[in-house]
């Protein structure tokens, strides 16, 4: 017989990251994470940051994109949505152009698709990409508050799509209420 005072201090479920299917979309979890690389991302102004010093206390997303890429065309309306619904403090979503035009390019892209939320920067010569083995985009890393890459997205998905929210929660402990639909 389990006593009520025993049932009170039982841990509670554990929130598991786990690979899943998004439509045509995959979200690989990684068993053994590791630390975000220290290469620098270039910012609109031209100011270059190490990608390692952006987490902490927040979470990540660190997205692969091009601003020709039918996925990632799809995908960054809600993403930019979703960062607007969430503090920078709590999750910075991060696109990283890989067009040969860079920010020039992304520039135009944003303003086009109005989008206001994500900040514009650039993986210039590839290289946070190749220490991550991004291949074709979009993919997107999941980084957590300690700076440990617990898994990659590869293809675009809906951002604010219940599943997706599930997994950011489950993955990175963001907890984003979902819109109530009107």
């Amino acid at each position: 017989m389990i006593s009520p005072a025993s049932a009170i201090s039982a841990p509670q479920s554990v929130k598991l990251c786990k690979s899943q299917t998004f439509g045509n979309s995959i979200f690989r979890a990684y068993a053994d994470p590791k630390p975000v690389t220290e290469q620098a991302i270039t910012t609109n102004g031209g100011k270059k940051i190490k990608l390692n010093s952006l987490p902490g206390p927040r979470a990540l997303l660190v997205n692969f994109w091009t601003t020709w890429c039918t996925p990632c065309i799809e995908e960054m309306p809600s993403m930019d949505r979703l960062q607007g619904r969430i503090s920078r403090d709590q999750l910075l979503i991060l696109p990283l152009v890989r067009d040969g035009k860079g920010l020039s390019e992304a520039n135009r892209f944003y303003r086009v698709h109005e989008l206001v939320n994500l900040p514009i920067a650039a993986d210039r010569f590839g290289k946070i990409a190749h220490d991550h083995h991004i291949g074709p985009v979009p993919q997107t890393l999941f980084v957590d508050q300690q700076g440990m890459v617990k898994g990659l997205l590869i293809g675009g998905v809906d951002w604010e799509s219940k599943p997706v929210l599930e997994l950011l929660d489950s993955c990175l402990e963001v907890n984003i209420k979902q819109q109530k639909s009107g």
